[in-house]
């Protein structure tokens, strides 16, 4: 057995391979009777979401093993990749949207959002990059050009279009400049730039707006554009401390029309009540914790980056998709990781676990902080050679 393998994080093997298969369950009772009213059987969405987690091990164990370096030397084609797939999405004939959406591609035999491989080719092709940028990040001129990626990735995915994923992986792309040492006022200044693009684009679109009415004013619509987020507080608000049990909720009853996706962690709180989903929340923030930690101690400044930017676009996801279903956020279909149906989105946290646990396993035996890896991001190569040279 190699070496390495031996250092990987086996805490987040385990959670995360306990979050894949509690995931598989939750599925299931969430989903039985809309399978049953529209597909004739109680187990059509399990029986794909359970063909999907085998992929996901598949490509988890794959990733692994897989030096995350290689992927960072094929950064430049896997981004191009990822660009090419999302104009594909929108060049694609109107017949081949859902809900007037343009967002999946068929690949043989696998169909998936698009979006979702342009997320893990943003963070390789930016942690790649900001390391041989290095210092540079701070010029103002270099700093444009890699925020020129991120809001070219943002804007074709808006274009789908799915407003909420953009702005995640703007989220994600500017943590990772500020990660790099990319200055603070700088991006602010960049931040402040484009919300008047973003209200323009909430202001123009009527859904958007019927979402934010909706959300401000929830109670005056609890039977139109507030229904969904209404009937989820309901649900949570069943299931009380300890929940009605695995199978029992009721608002997946044709009351919730996506207890399965989009309001999945509604249904997890019917049925395990508030302490369960501490429980399961307790889960996600450890897991996160060590990724974190992986990012801390990576060899080099990739590693660093790419760890970072795998367990942010991680905690974003989690904590957006449990905003929404509490009500803190306007409703929008951000699915909760691991738990909710979502096609090929398993496939691709499974990946993107992988290559944390690559990156884990060559983890160096000292940690580094958050603080380190800012300063690590501003000092010159000669530098860090004269440090180095020091300890020796």
């Amino acid at each position: 057995m190699n070496k390495g393998l031996l250092r990987i994080d086996f805490a987040v093997l385990t959670c995360t391979l306990l979050l894949l298969g509690f995931g598989i369950v939750l599925v299931y009772s969430s989903s039985f009777p809309l399978a049953q009213e529209r597909f004739g059987g109680a187990d059509f969405f399990l029986a794909r979401q359970a063909v999907r987690a085998l992929l996901g091990v598949v490509c988890f164990v794959v990733f692994i093993n897989v030096d995350y370096h290689v992927l960072g030397r094929h950064s430049s084609g896997i981004f191009i990749a990822a660009l090419v797939l999302l104009v594909a999405v929108l060049a694609m004939p109107e017949s081949m949207a859902v809900n007037g959406a343009k967002r999946w591609i068929q690949i043989g035999f696998l169909r998936f959002q698009a979006s979702e491989f342009a997320r893990i080719a943003l963070i390789v092709v930016l942690a790649r990059q900001f390391e041989d940028i290095g210092e540079r990040i701070r010029d103002g001129r270099v700093l444009m050009q890699q925020i020129f990626k991120i809001l070219l990735v943002c804007g074709l995915v808006i274009l789908e279009p799915d407003f909420s994923t953009g702005m995640l992986l703007a989220l994600i792309g500017f943590a990772l400049l500020f990660m790099a040492g990319a200055s603070f006022w700088h991006l602010s200044g960049v931040v402040c730039a484009i919300v008047p693009a973003i209200l323009l684009a909430i202001a123009t679109t009527p859904y958007r707006r019927e979402r934010i009415m909706g959300f401000l004013h929830m109670s005056n619509h609890k039977q139109d554009i507030g229904y969904q987020a209404y009937q989820a507080l309901i649900g949570l608000g069943n299931g009380g401390l300890f929940g009605v049990g695995l199978g029992g909720a009721e608002r997946k009853l044709f009351y919730l029309p996506e207890p399965h996706t989009d309001f999945v962690f509604s249904v997890l709180g019917e049925e395990i009540g508030f302490v369960g989903l501490i429980v399961v929340l307790g889960v996600f923030a450890f897991v996160i914790y060590r990724g974190m930690r992986i990012a801390m101690r990576a060899p080099d400044k990739t590693g660093q980056l790419l760890a970072f930017g795998i367990t942010f676009a991680l905690a974003a996801y989690v904590v957006l998709h449990a905003c929404v279903n509490i009500g803190l956020v306007p409703t929008t279909g951000i699915p909760m990781p691991f738990l909710s149906y979502g096609g090929m989105s398993l496939v691709f946290t499974m990946c993107s676990m992988g290559i944390l646990l690559n990156i884990s396993s060559q983890t160096k035996d000292t940690a580094f902080g958050a603080s380190r890896m800012r300063r690590d991001a501003r000092e010159p190569a000669h530098g860090k050679a004269v440090r180095r040279g020091r300890r020796k």
